[in-house]
């Protein structure tokens, strides 16, 4: 029998009929069919499918026997065994309603880039466990709706799964024209609502970074051979010294040294910048900290977030690059 939203469904009412029992198959189309409307899909005419089900279940799912009892002319079914079902995972009522936490986190992607599938395996997972998602509303996740790229997301990321080499046509923002480029796709990283997407660049023989929103097109090449990553560890190692996702082949880990305001002490304390901070000292004119980062824009962009309540004491090369983009920021007014 295919295997579609609609016969999950039945699976589903059936198996709850079946192991309360008694059912007879009028009563259980009856079931059937209110949550099949319930759900939006099309209910059911004939008797003969509950019994098709039936056997299906009986076929494919070992683990349960269904009985048939008759009572003078009619004949209803249950399971031999009450606590059988054809979903074999067992929880109890705190694990159940722990899952449907995690299903209703998974659930509020619903229109980001990764939506699709999530969606196909929530759908399955919630069938499976017969449990709802009602509790959504309770959890919230910033990002940009109307942001570009998202379309290509699935696409990237089967790719990287399937280890396939890749044809991107990209317009930086720093170039006029479009380019293309031969990418190994390895890694799909997100940072201040965008995605960006790490692979190893033919052409510039190296590691490059681009962004999502400015990819217009894709295609596979399945007849080049993926080259392999087998020195970077994206999961821990690549990012743990930088901020946001771009690390500079020229660039070396510095010691950062920051006062912080008094006003905006409680929240870097609690919110550290990244999580190499170091507090040096505390009193009533701020606070002074140290990181250990490899600088780049993002970790401009975020010094310069703070406006006046951070000011980078040291290196002077940081310092001074910081100093250049407020004076210019000042000239526009």
């Amino acid at each position: 029998m295919p295997n579609t939203k609609g016969s999950d469904i039945r699976y589903k009412i059936l198996d709850r009929c079946l192991r309360k029992g008694g059912y007879s198959t009028q009563r259980l189309m009856q079931e059937v069919n209110k949550h099949l409307e319930d759900s939006g899909y099309p209910t059911i005419s004939a008797s003969n499918t509950i019994r098709q089900d039936l056997d299906y279940i009986s076929a494919n799912y070992p683990q349960v026997t269904i009985e048939e009892k008759r009572n003078g002319r009619n004949i209803t079914y249950g399971y031999k065994k009450s606590d059988s079902s054809i979903f074999q995972l067992s929880f109890n009522d705190d694990e159940l309603a722990q899952l449907s936490q995690c299903m209703a986190i998974l659930s509020r992607f619903d229109g980001a880039p990764q939506s699709d599938w999530i969606k196909k395996f929530v759908d399955r997972f919630q069938s499976s466990l017969q449990i709802e998602t009602d509790c959504s509303k309770v959890v919230g996740f910033d990002w940009n709706r109307q942001l570009k790229g998202r379309e290509f997301f699935t696409k990237l990321l089967s790719a990287i799964v399937k280890g396939t080499v890749l044809y991107i046509k990209y317009q930086s923002f720093k170039r006029s024209a479009a380019k293309m480029y031969v990418v190994h796709p390895y890694f799909l990283k997100e940072y201040n609502n965008r995605w960006f997407l790490l692979g190893w660049g033919d052409d510039k023989n190296a590691l490059i970074t681009l962004s999502l929103d400015r990819i217009i097109s894709l295609k596979e090449l399945p007849e080049k051979t993926l080259r392999p990553n087998e020195s970077i560890n994206f999961s821990d190692e690549y990012f743990e010294d930088i901020i946001g996702v771009t690390r500079n082949d020229d660039s070396v880990l510095t010691k950062i040294r920051l006062w912080i305001s008094p006003q905006l002490t409680p929240y870097i304390k609690t919110k550290p910048i990244h999580n190499s901070q170091i507090i040096k000292s505390e009193d009533e004119t701020g606070m002074i900290v140290e990181l250990y980062l490899y600088p780049n824009f993002e970790m401009e962009q975020e010094f310069l977030s703070h406006g006046e309540g951070l000011k980078v004491i040291s290196p002077d090369f940081v310092r001074n690059r910081i100093l250049e983009r407020l004076k210019a920021s000042l000239d526009n007014y």
